[in-house]
Parts: C-alpha cells; structure tokens; sequence
C-alpha cells in the first residue's frame, strides 16, 4: 500500500468518471499505467484526464488498485462525491456476497488492458480464477465468457483459458441450451474448447 494519507495532499493529477473527481499523484499513477503515462507526456500541463466511456465504478476499483496494488469487488465509497477524500473512505461490505463476481473481474481485466495496467492485470487474473473454482452459477460462466471473448485478443489467453477450463470440467452443461447458444456465438470459444479436449486426450 502506497504510504499516503490522503489523495488530495500534493496531488497534481485529477481523473474524472462520472461526475466524482479522484485527486491523485503522477509519480504513483503513471508509474504504473504506460497509457496515463504518454497522457501526461504528451501533454504536461493538463492536470485532469476525464474517462468519460469507463464504468465509474469500475474506475473506482482501478483508482484503489493504484494505491493499495489491490481491490475487492464489493468495494464501495461511504460518500458519493470523493475528492481526494481520506483513503479510510473506502470500504467493502463483508456483510454481502460479490455480485456478479466473475463478470467484474472480467471487466476489470479489460479496463487494466485498455489503460495498460500490467499489475492491476494480474490481480484480475487471479482474483477471477478464484471466484471461478467456487462459481458454479452457469449464467455467471456465460456473462464472463461474453465479456472475456468480447474484450481480449486471441493471444491474450489469461481469462480465456479460465473460461474453457471451466466450462470442460463442467461437460454436463452442454447440455443446457443457454450454454450451446453462447458456444455457438463463440466461435474462437469453440475453437478453444476443441483444442483443449483434444490436448487433454479426450477424444476417442
């Protein structure tokens, strides 16, 4: 975690997400995205970078993961409008299960990609092959695997290979009609598929 008291003190960065305002500091944020980086190269004296396509609350995350190298997806903020508001503000609420678990790590990944975040990339790796272990929700599978096939390239095979490992080790839910729908739509999903049966030997 990053030794800072609060956001505001000695911030000379902003980054704005739907109307909240995250008073930050070069030195930590451009150290670690190569995209906020060239930004604020290319262009030294604008001191605000307004995200206006993002999720806010995806945002939210990846502003925490700046300053803690970590995130929980049910984190939330006690106050609407943060601006530079103590780093004490942040808080999860243990008393609740991560909705939609697998989908937000999803996209976190994504976002970590768009924005070249390499360690807040790997978080999200980790955290969604943990939640997959224990997700044995088969719409929660779907929504992940859409969003997965739908924001990585073919090469970046991180959460794909999550996917198809989840979705081989639970054969039986071929057998769901929702679950056919999505591999057909998947066309490099099925592709996938196909290739890890066969390097499994599971074909006869």
């Amino acid at each position: 975690m990053i030794p800072l008291k609060t956001y505001g003190e000695y911030s000379d960065l902003v980054i704005s997400c739907g109307g909240r305002e995250y008073h930050m500091h070069r030195a930590i944020v451009c150290t670690q995205s190569e995209f906020f980086s060239a930004t604020c190269r290319g262009s030294f004296k604008a001191r605000k970078i307004d995200l206006p396509d993002d999720d806010p609350r995806l945002v939210h995350i990846m502003v925490h993961y700046l300053y803690h190298f970590d995130y929980d997806v049910r984190l939330q903020h006690e106050r609407s409008g943060f601006d530079g508001l103590e780093m004490d503000g942040y808080e999860t609420n243990v008393n609740e299960p991560a909705a939609d678990a697998l989908l937000t790590h999803a996209k976190i990944y994504a976002l970590a990609e768009k924005y070249l975040i390499r360690g807040l990339k790997a978080v999200a790796l980790r955290q969604f092959k943990a939640a997959a272990t224990v997700s044995l929700d088969i719409d929660d599978i779907l929504g992940a695997a859409l969003v997965v096939y739908e924001s990585t390239i073919e090469d970046d095979r991180g959460l794909r290979d999550v996917v198809v490992e989840t979705l081989c080790k639970h054969s039986e839910w071929l057998d769901e009609e929702k679950v056919r729908d999505v591999v057909k739509e998947l066309g490099a999903l099925t592709y996938d598929i196909v290739i890890y049966m066969r390097q499994k030997h599971r074909f006869f």
